[in-house]
């Protein structure tokens, strides 16, 4: 057998600043061994001080860049001085000192004389040319070095920019494009060795050209951000809140450092960032990081809100309520960001007349890069979309415009068109993606096949595309994914679990009886899903049909609970929020695959409920479990740790935050890459059928009876008392009480697991027949916040 040429275990990073040791947690939380140094400190009792003190920050961070804290003590601290040799080790160099190229040069050369032959290097710039910081190396070297743009935070941030050299050899291109999707989670883009590279080139130009229409007092920073939000397919930050989190001494260094690297581009002059702007920086006003940017956070009657900065005066005011006609219409009318930017575009207001420059200018620039920055169409989009969050790339942008009438009106309007777009269109090709799964290369001249997200990876898109559905409705679908293992797709709004949704994994498991081998529950969205469907419940309290609810609730916690006892294995596919019910869905399937990111948590009491499909019930057993583990091990603390996960809603920031609240299991499986999360369930499910899978037996579950009551009591009494929970809050956390110990048992005992199950139905229907429920469900559905009643 041929050994592996490359095989990451052992990482170096060299930089411990709020990059250095960001990547180092990243590679921490995938399970890589990791070092890290920096300057040797002057402290003679504590050499590493300095990179001892950013592990600690690291604890202390917002978003947390460790899944768990107690992960900071697995990153190895040393120093330049004394640790470099720990090169001759490491199976990955990853270099993040500071972004000048001297002093980059100078860390290569001592990466060098340490470094064995066939080790990868690579160095992490948001600019500087990478074939000019290993000018100086052996070739040997050359081959084996690379750059590798992270993006901040890198933990949560998808894209990692890959950019080779001339000099990198290919296999090690390609082992760190799979080393970085599979096991850093990450999206890769790869890009050529230009000025900024492609995200930052794109992103940066794209907030350079919308900054004159706020400086020249067109519009007001809020009003751009309403713009360029969800509304019209951006990220949630929009413009300004993004540049306020990137921070805008970063953005003007980015922007300074690019206009004399790029002599020839078209449209050099918008890197000149407008005067308005220099002013803010040189003001200390960077953004998040110093408390004001366009924004600054204000102690306001009701709570911190964000004021917004003048442009003239660089003074802060209140923000003012933004209403565009146009806007509000597009709402109102179209349902996608794609079909909403189509309508504003061709609107002759000032809205539309705004969207329709920043767009032209983006497009072209857009068009105008390829094949200087990158071959590709889908990179530049994929880039935008993973390196910046936007919705839609530029070029998903012109297809949701229309590209022969925006080439048209803008050749109508003076402005000169790329000639590969106008062949483009000649061709008789209509749009850059076509459903038949091809995009369209501006380089080439040629249509070609979409590549996957991931090398491996399973989409829902592709089943879809390739026509491999075998039944659905408006709630569900099932897919063939192949030998022999089907797909139960959730395809309501949010992944919200209604009558309809219940009813359809009945039909489905027909079907996967009868033609597969084990099914796999997931689907393309972000989140996995927000619980049950309250609209739906909420209807059916309104009209006083309470049959209705008491069948929906029976329904509900059958089909949840069932997934466990199907002929068939049952593995879920689960990412994001996954909330109430659908964490009730994800607890009883035989096996999870989860990705790293999973924000999962039984949250029924902040609607008035308690978890009635077997959420309760399971989170016992689990803890029971535990008990039995560990021999002669008290039972009331696992009992009190389940009872306080459920009374006080925790909800996990990160799959291993989830096994140790309980949700998953041990055995589940944490996938970094989301892309990878369906191909990896179906390989589990495939695997387990293979087995020869059999369903488990009912289990019996030990109750504690009249001695647990007394200790949950006391935690209800401790919980109310320091006003973690409010009235209504301690009633609900007692119905959850009873059901973990038993209603009336007076002693403990073991009882089947349909028993616990009863008392859950027992205990959401009182809720159910509750007023105080009813409002907090009214409450939640008005304003999507809870209630503390």
């Amino acid at each position: 057998m041929q050994e592996k040429k490359f095989n990451i275990q052992n990482v170096l990073i060299l930089g411990s600043g709020v990059m250095g040791s960001q990547i180092a947690a990243h590679c921490v939380n995938t399970g890589l061994k990791v070092k890290l140094l920096d300057l040797k400190s002057n402290d003679p009792k504590r050499p590493n001080k300095t990179v001892e003190e950013n592990i600690q920050k690291l604890t202390k961070m917002n978003p947390a860049p460790l899944a768990l804290p107690e992960m900071a003590e697995r990153i190895i601290p040393g120093n330049f001085e004394d640790h470099l040799e720990w090169i001759e080790d490491a199976d990955w160099i990853c270099e993040v000192i500071v972004e000048r190229m001297g002093i980059k040069k100078e860390m290569m050369a001592r990466i060098e004389k340490v470094r064995k032959p066939g080790t990868i290097v690579s160095t992490n710039t948001s600019g500087l040319p990478i074939s000019e910081i290993s000018v100086d190396v052996s070739d040997e070297f050359k081959t084996h070095f690379l750059g590798t743009h992270f993006f901040n935070p890198p933990r949560y941030m998808k894209l990692l920019e890959i950019i080779p050299t001339e000099s990198t050899d290919g296999a090690v291109t390609e082992y760190m494009t799979g080393f970085c999707e599979k096991i850093l989670g990450k999206g890769v883009v790869h890009c050529k060795d230009t000025p900024n590279f492609i995200a930052n080139r794109i992103g940066v130009f794209s907030m350079a050209s919308m900054m004159p229409w706020f400086f020249e007092g067109k519009f007001r920073a809020e009003e751009i951000d309403f713009l360029t939000g969800t509304l019209t397919g951006y990220s949630k930050a929009a413009a300004f809140r993004t540049a306020d989190m990137a921070g805008l001494d970063v953005i003007n260094h980015v922007a300074e450092n690019l206009y004399p690297a790029i002599p020839d581009d078209e449209r050099r002059e918008a890197f000149k960032l407008p005067v308005g702007f220099k002013k803010m920086v040189e003001k200390g006003a960077h953004g998040n990081k110093k408390g004001h940017g366009f924004y600054k956070k204000v102690k306001g009657e009701k709570g911190n809100e964000y004021h917004v900065v003048d442009p003239e005066t660089l003074d802060y005011e209140p923000q003012q309520d933004v209403s565009f006609k146009s806007a509000d219409k597009a709402k109102k009318e179209y349902k996608t960001a794609g079909e909403r930017l189509k309508y504003l575009v061709n609107q002759n207001d000032k809205a539309g007349r705004f969207l329709w420059e920043i767009h032209c200018d983006l497009l072209l620039y857009s068009a105008n890069r390829i094949p200087e920055i990158t071959d590709s169409v889908e990179a530049i989009d994929r880039a935008m979309q993973w390196g910046f969050n936007w919705e839609l790339g530029p070029f998903q942008r012109w297809d949701a415009i229309g590209l022969e009438e925006s080439v048209k009106r803008m050749e109508e309007e003076g402005r000169s068109v790329p000639d590969s777009v106008k062949q483009m269109l000649q061709s008789g090709r209509e749009s850059f993606y076509k459903d038949d799964g091809t995009v369209y290369n501006l380089a080439s001249g040629k249509a070609e096949l979409l590549t996957p997200p991931a090398k491996g990876s399973l989409m829902v898109a592709a089943l879809k595309r390739d026509d491999r559905e075998v039944w659905g409705n408006k709630s569900a679908g099932l897919y063939d994914m192949g030998d022999g293992v089907a797909l139960f797709e959730f395809r309501t709004k949010q992944q919200t679990l209604g009558f309809e949704l219940v009813q359809s994994v009945d039909k489905a498991a027909e079907i996967v009886k009868k033609q597969f081998d084990a099914m796999v529950i997931g689907h393309d969205n972000e989140n996995f899903s927000y619980g049950a469907n309250l609209a739906e419940a909420g209807v059916a309290l309104q009209s006083g049909d309470f049959g209705k609810i008491k069948e929906a609730v029976e329904n509900f916690q059958r089909v949840a609970v069932g997934l466990r006892y199907q002929p068939f294995p049952v593995v879920a596919a689960v990412s994001g929020r996954c909330f109430g019910g659908g964490v009730e869905f994800m607890m009883h399937c035989d096996k999870v695959v989860a990705h790293h990111e999973l924000y999962c948590g039984l949250v029924e009491l902040g609607v008035g409920l308690i978890p009635a499909g077997g959420g309760t019930k399971e989170l016992l057993l689990r803890a029971m479990e535990k008990v039995k583990e560990e021999e002669d091990a008290d039972p009331l603390p696992y009992l009190k740790d389940a009872f306080k996960t459920i009374g006080m809603a925790k909800v996990s920031d990160g799959a291993p935050k989830a096994k140790s609240l309980g949700y998953l299991r041990d055995t589940d499986l944490v996938v970094m890459h989301r892309d990878l999360l369906l191909a990896s369930a179906k390989q589990q499910a495939r695997a387990m059928a293979d087995a020869g899978y059999r369903p488990p037996a009912e289990p019996k579950i030990k109750l504690l009876g009249q001695t647990g009551k007394s200790v949950l009591d006391v935690t209800v009494y401790i919980m109310t008392e320091a006003k973690w929970a409010s009235p209504y809050d301690k009633v609900l956390a007692e119905k959850v009480a009873k059901i973990m110990t038993g209603g009336d048992l007076s002693e403990a005992q073991e009882v089947p697991e349909s028993y616990v199950l009863k008392l859950e139905r027992e205990a959401i229907l009182e809720c159910f027949r509750d007023e105080r429920t009813h409002k907090r469900m009214e409450h939640m559905l008005k304003s999507g916040k809870p209630l503390r009643n």
